[in-house]
């Protein structure tokens, strides 16, 4: 049996060295034509980057729950024996996660 795992994409934002080379044409009604140039305003962005933060986010958002991983029964067992083990306490942790959930009323 072969091993795979495929991993999530995440939403990162293009870098100055990677070049934008592809388009992506949209087609748009007039109401969301004018509903995305005034939220990119609003952003101070510019309507290409507005819609590829979007679309990017969008997309990580999508792939998110799609990871799948399959192993052969030897990696299984080696992965299980290495997330058995027990580590070593971290006081500083232990105290943080006793405490309550600032989240939580």
């Amino acid at each position: 049996m072969c091993t795979h795992m495929w991993r999530t994409l995440r939403a990162m934002p293009t870098t100055k060295r990677e070049a934008r080379q592809e388009r992506l044409h949209l087609r748009l009604s007039p109401t969301d034509d004018e509903l995305i140039r005034a939220a990119a305003d609003a952003a101070d962005v510019s309507i290409s980057e507005f819609v590829l933060r979007a679309a990017r986010a969008s997309a990580a958002d999508a792939l998110a729950d799609r990871r799948h991983v399959v192993l052969d029964a030897k990696t299984w067992d080696a992965l299980d024996a290495t997330v058995a083990e027990q580590g070593q306490r971290n006081e500083k942790a232990a105290e943080l996660f006793s405490r309550s959930s600032p989240f939580e009323g």
